[in-house]
């Protein structure tokens, strides 16, 4: 791509707010049709089964929650967009097919491991012996599809930062649709119970990767062809390094569901709620929470391709205003969501099927409690995302992970030894605050930066 081509791409001149709109719906929709997968199983699963079958699957959440996805698919977008925006489009083509191998390869080795060790993993994981049935026969299904979710993942980024979101969207909502029709099918006609829900998701998984497989040949911005696919440890070094924030926030979630759930089970059989409840209602507590804050991270992934393109265009001005205008909009996200998380959480839980009034009233804690200060996070969400965009993964690391990684698990630690079963609620309000201030402080100094490195460019 030349000097000329780089000048005409929209991504250089057209409105802030209008290419925000572009890439940001689809992220949005995007991103909750994929929180839906787990979530559409846990309606059925509760309705159909109870809640040991929801229960089995905050246990298997972990183990599926493929931070080799993010680290190539986040990876390749920003490897892919800084590229573009410096005329390297042979480049960025070479990027796509050394990703594509690479997460194949990755993935199925992934899988083989996952499915060999299922049985420790979950009690690694916090299972109960009442869970643990449930959880093994979702999770020995589960594990084939990650070759299917995570090369999925990784194509479907680079056909967003290509400019064809709504394909990117169009892909994933095939799979959540089918997941949806087959889910009912397998667990209330078929009879197959928490298999027949891991069946559906990684039937429609697959159709999902085969739609994206078909855009390979497709690209707008580069020449993509077999000459590609090749391996080139240099492009995976440099792609692994700028997604290594994602990564990093998908495996610290892991080890925050590793400690949560077992301080859950542990303190749990302590109180008045037994091990099952506590470890079933936060999980389910937290995966309502995302579906609303897939909106936000929706906008933060909508403003990467943009920011990306024009910090490696040198047109900082931009960079600035679309950072802004997007935490501006995640914030107003977040703050909505508080509110019906704090008016609406026993509506919530109940979609999930009606159990004891024990376990309705942890349920409300949790939306009461850990949910309390979630306000803050549209400013973390799309951090994370800017230092990634203009190629600073140091920095983008630390403010994904400050929230889960450096202040929640060792709040959980220090205030369930205060107060108990409460006390693993109270981290979360306690990690939103300080995350907020060392994310604003990180983001107020690189616009200080920004604004000295506008004028040059002018």
């Amino acid at each position: 791509m030349t000097k000329t081509q780089t000048a005409a791409n929209p991504l250089g001149y057209e409105r802030i707010g209008k290419l925000l709109t572009t890439y940001a719906i689809p992220s949005i929709i995007s991103l909750i049709i994929n929180s839906l997968y787990n979530m559409v199983d846990q309606i059925f699963i509760g309705q159909g089964v109870g809640f040991l079958g929801n229960g089995a699957t905050n246990i298997i959440a972990p183990i599926s929650t493929i931070a080799i996805a993010t680290l190539f698919g986040d990876g390749l977008a920003a490897f892919f967009s800084l590229n573009l925006g410096q005329g390297n489009a042979d480049k960025a083509a070479k990027g796509v097919g050394t990703t594509v191998i690479s997460s194949s390869v990755v993935s199925i080795l992934y899988a083989v491991f996952a499915f060999i060790f299922l049985t420790p993993l979950c009690r690694v994981f916090g299972a109960t012996d009442n869970i643990m049935p449930y959880a093994l026969g979702y999770g020995r299904i589960i594990v084939i599809g990650f070759p299917f979710a995570i090369v999925a993942t990784v194509i479907n980024s680079a056909i967003r930062t290509d400019g064809s979101p709504r394909y990117a969207m169009f892909s994933m909502m095939i799979g959540a649709v089918l997941n949806t029709i087959l889910d009912p099918l397998f667990i209330f006609v078929f009879h197959w119970g928490v298999e027949g829900a891991a069946l559906a998701t990684i039937l429609s998984q697959f159709v999902g990767l085969l739609f994206n497989i078909a855009y390979l040949f497709k690209f707008k911005t580069i020449r993509f062809g077999k000459a590609d696919l090749v391996m080139n440890w240099s492009m995976v070094a440099r792609m692994a390094s700028l997604g290594f924030a994602s990564c990093f926030n998908n495996l610290t979630s892991t080890v925050v569901a590793f400690v949560s759930n077992n301080l859950l089970t542990q303190y749990g059989a302590l109180s008045e709620y037994g091990a099952d409840i506590p470890l079933t209602t936060f999980g389910l507590c937290m995966k309502v929470s995302m579906i609303a804050f897939s909106v936000g991270i929706g906008v933060a992934s909508g403003s990467q391709p943009i920011i990306g393109f024009n910090y490696g265009a040198q047109k900082y001005d931009r960079v600035k205003k679309t950072f802004l205008l997007s935490a501006g909009i995640c914030t107003v996200i977040t703050v909505v969501s508080w509110v019906i998380f704090q008016c609406f959480p026993l509506q919530l839980i109940r979609i999930f099927g009606t159990e004891s009034a024990l376990y309705e009233k942890f349920a409300v804690q949790c939306f009461h409690i850990y949910l309390l200060l979630t306000f803050l996070n549209g400013l973390q969400m799309c951090t994370s995302v800017f230092f990634q965009a203009i190629g600073q993964p140091v920095k983008a690391a630390i403010a994904s992970l400050s929230k889960q990684l450096i202040f929640y698990i060792p709040a959980m630690l220090i205030l369930a030894r205060i107060f108990g079963l409460t006390g693993i609620l109270m981290a979360g309000p306690t990690a939103d605050a300080l995350a907020f201030l060392l994310c604003a402080a990180l983001c107020f100094r690189e616009i200080k930066k920004i604004d000295h490195m506008m004028p040059k460019c002018r």
